[in-house]
């Protein structure tokens, strides 16, 4: 019986392996489950970004940024279309103010959204909130383009400041959903002389 047992949790551990190795080879998006308690109301307002996980190419905008900031609105109380407006400073607090709109699209479930920028070209992402408080925020955007996958986790509070525990187990929990499948190191957010 011993055996039975060992044997199963090797072969639990074997497909467990094989699926994150499926994943780091760039697979594309990985599918997430929004945060349960996902309402727009909730999500409404400004967040303060504290950090990042990131890919390059999902990066160019905010190279050289400080002072990041997500504003999310909507019309609808609890699931509906909203739009995400992106603001940061080039080089420094007192840097050029640079930002971007995008629409969200309601993808069916609290939560899940289509994005889509405002600008020509731009490739629509999935977008999940994966999870939000009253106090912070962790929001998942991907794409998949020409075999290429892009994504960023960020990490958001209603302040410029994260209790660093709080931010901890965000950063623990995106990795055990395999949501890093590039294995990029968090880069924390310059929010220091902004506000």
């Amino acid at each position: 019986m011993k055996y039975v047992i060992a044997l199963v949790l090797v072969v639990a551990a074997a497909v467990e392996a094989a699926v994150m190795v499926t994943q780091t080879r760039g697979q594309g998006c990985v599918t997430v489950e929004p945060a349960y308690n996902f309402v727009n109301s909730m999500y409404e307002g400004r967040w303060y970004e504290i950090g990042r996980i990131q890919t390059p190419g999902g990066a160019a905008f905010q190279k050289d940024c400080w002072c990041d900031t997500t504003d999310f609105h909507s019309e609808t109380q609890l699931t509906g279309d909203g739009e995400a407006t992106y603001s940061c400073r080039k080089h420094g607090p007192d840097g050029d103010l640079q930002s971007a709109t995008a629409d969200l699209f309601f993808d069916g479930i609290a939560g899940k959204f289509k994005q889509q920028f405002r600008f020509p070209f731009a490739p629509q992402l999935d977008y999940t909130v994966v999870f939000v408080d009253e106090d912070v925020a962790m929001e998942y955007d991907c794409d998949t383009t020409f075999g290429i996958t892009n994504y960023c986790i960020h990490f958001m509070a209603r302040t410029p400041h994260m209790d660093p525990a709080k931010l901890d187990t965000l950063i623990f929990y995106a990795e055990s959903l395999g949501l890093n499948t590039q294995n990029i190191t968090y880069k924390a957010t310059e929010q220091e002389g902004c506000w």
